[in-house]
């Protein structure tokens, strides 16, 4: 371990004026303290699983801390040393207004350092001036810089469940009809894969660092495997063979795996990719796989949440799995009437969602430290690589990792695999904004994979312009090992999957006024279907083991450019799946979910 840094000295800035209220009036026309009411006070998470509330903290605390010194530095940076007039205690004018970051209050603070008039129109946060009446009104007031507006507190394990509000848990069924104007901005929207946003250049200040030593990023080793380097890309391939996916079916969606993927050239001469996936089901019968031209035919598996079985007998019976269901007494009607197809379908990616596999072994040290490297990790849908970022529950719960190792780990004088531990080691990031300004710059890593860097170029040249702010990956912690329960999923672009989830037209509107948020939060994460978030599930020898019967006998998930030939070759008389099926606004926020086509 390396020693503390050694802080700077510094010295305590008193705020000599305060604007704050004793008392409200509530809306008896009564006063009442200003102090949050029994129900802000409330930790409890709401139906949705929100957590939002007061908590009182003591002096010293270590957020008190953190948000005085970056204050502090953040005024002293605007004023230098010189003395103000000025409050070491702040009551806002109502309970339901608060300031959520450092940066969200430092407006509001420079006012009461440096107001002598003490002139409310003066002060530019977002409560004194609201957005309709900042500084546009007001010309000879500049809004001063913010810092940092992320959340800046060690990682630490969150307490609230993993799931975003956003995805619901009891959807309907049916897909929203669209019109031919909104079927054909669906491509006519989407920003090509080249130049995806128009806009000045990013600038190129000179880097300004100041405060404790830099955190060193671990080095990015190169892919080992041709299709390790092909999922490195941005831009080129959103699905990968042996995960569990959505996919069109013409008037609803259904759920299949990935078997193969290849590219081919649309009218524009771009490069587009196009899949072939097999659907599931219950083990007497199987669909045949299909084609699908394009990926917006596709949504990730945990973009929505499955919905209830269609048979009654199934919704009513608790702690079914695809393996311990009757299917033949469903068949004859024993669970009353349903769709057999979409009930089998369901239960088998809820296993295969609790499920992990490790592929591709580099090390055995077994011996010497009870641990086996690998390079590659089927985690319940999806497949992750070394070399890439995965979504934690860690932090705020949109941290990420970028793994530089995949990590079996035995139990002492065990040889058993079966009690081993799987744990991920790498680097964790957490999205960090700052306002734009001379001579301020994020630190460059160019050990960051291309794609997370790729995708915040991407949203920058959206935000600079309109926002005035610039984003970047913060390293918070280095060489760090998690268990991989901690993950949530997949790392996903913004810039690609985002088009897909909320509509082109919709993307396309939010991305002219700079709001490229982050494409995690309308993602669910693993575990949330069965209700275990901190399960590792079974372990499987291989992925086509984790589907077991819901998928036919002889299925081949292709190893790509990794396989043979024959492997990598792509079969021309496979129907493809038929067209018609739109996604509806209702749909990209998640508010519908199309897993079936069913009745409410």
């Amino acid at each position: 371990f390396a020693p503390p840094p050694v802080m700077a000295p510094y010295l305590p800035l008193y705020i000599l004026r305060s604007d704050g209220k004793a008392e409200v009036l509530v809306k008896s026309r009564k006063k009442e303290s200003n102090i949050p009411t029994e129900d802000q006070l409330n930790s409890r998470p709401d139906a949705k699983g929100n957590v939002d509330y007061f908590k009182e903290l003591e002096a010293g605390d270590a957020k008190e801390v953190d948000w005085r010194r970056k204050l502090g530095g953040m005024l002293i940076g605007e004023l230098g040393s010189q003395d103000h007039p000025g409050t070491a205690k702040i009551h806002l004018p109502g309970r339901k207004k608060r300031y959520r970051s450092p940066g969200d209050f430092f407006p509001h603070l420079l006012w009461l350092a440096t107001d002598e008039g003490a002139d409310p129109d003066n002060c530019s946060c977002k409560f004194c001036a609201p957005d309709d009446i900042q500084v546009f009104d007001k010309p000879d007031r500049v809004k001063p810089p913010e810092s940092v507006k992320k959340d800046e507190s060690p990682i630490k394990r969150e307490n609230v469940p993993s799931k975003s509000p956003a995805i619901t848990t009891k959807p309907m069924v049916l897909i929203p009809q669209r019109s031919a104007s909104q079927d054909k901005g669906i491509n006519a929207t989407k920003p090509p894969a080249s130049k995806p946003v128009t806009g000045p250049p990013l600038p190129i200040p000179v880097a300004r660092h100041a405060g404790p030593p830099i955190l060193t990023p671990t080095h990015l080793a190169p892919a080992k495997c041709f299709e390790q380097d092909q999922d490195s890309q941005w831009n080129k391939y959103l699905f990968r063979p042996g995960e569990l996916a959505w996919f069109n079916r013409g008037n609803a969606w259904g759920l299949c795996v990935i078997l193969k993927r290849t590219l081919t050239r649309d009218h524009q001469n771009h490069d587009r990719a196009k899949y072939l996936v097999q659907p599931l089901s219950h083990p007497l019968n199987h669909p045949p796989a299909r084609i699908i031209e394009s990926e917006d035919g596709l949504r990730p598996w945990l973009a929505w949440s499955p919905p209830s079985p269609t048979h009654p007998g199934l919704a009513s019976t608790p702690n079914l799995t695809y393996a311990s269901i009757d299917w033949k007494g469903l068949s004859s009607g024993r669970f009353g009437h349903g769709d057999a197809e979409v009930d089998g379908s369901i239960f088998a990616a809820k296993a295969v969602d609790d499920s992990f596999t490790l592929f591709e072994p580099l090390a055995n040290n077994t011996v010497t430290t009870g641990e086996r490297i690998y390079n590659g990790l089927y985690l319940g849908g999806e497949k992750l690589w070394t070399g890439e970022p995965v979504r934690l529950r860690l932090g705020s719960g949109q941290d990420i990792m970028v793994v530089h190792a995949i990590i079996e780990r035995l139990k002492p004088n065990s040889t058993s695999t079966s009690s081993a531990s799987i744990l991920l080691a790498g680097d964790i990031y957490r999205f960090s904004t700052l306002q734009l300004q001379p001579g301020v710059e994020p630190p460059d890593n160019r050990h960051l994979p291309i794609r997370l860097r790729q995708d915040m170029e991407y949203r920058n040249r959206a935000t600079i312009p309109t926002k005035r702010t610039l984003s970047y990956w913060k390293l918070v912690q280095a060489g760090m090992r998690v268990p991989a329960t901690d993950v949530k999923g997949r790392w996903y672009e913004s810039s690609t999957l985002l088009p897909i989830l909320k509509g082109a037209a919709d993307f396309s509107r939010d991305l002219q006024r700079g709001e490229v948020g982050d494409a995690g939060q309308w993602m669910n994460a693993r575990g949330d279907c069965n209700n275990a978030p901190g399960r590792m599930g079974a372990r499987h020898v291989d992925r086509l083991d984790a589907f077991g019967r819901s998928i036919p006998l002889g299925t081949r998930i292709s190893r790509g450019l990794d396989g043979s030939p024959e492997d990598a070759h792509f079969p021309s008389e496979v129907p493809a799946a038929p067209a018609g099926a739109t996604v509806g606004p209702a749909e990209a926020r998640g508010d519908v979910m199309q897993g079936v086509e069913l009745e409410e």
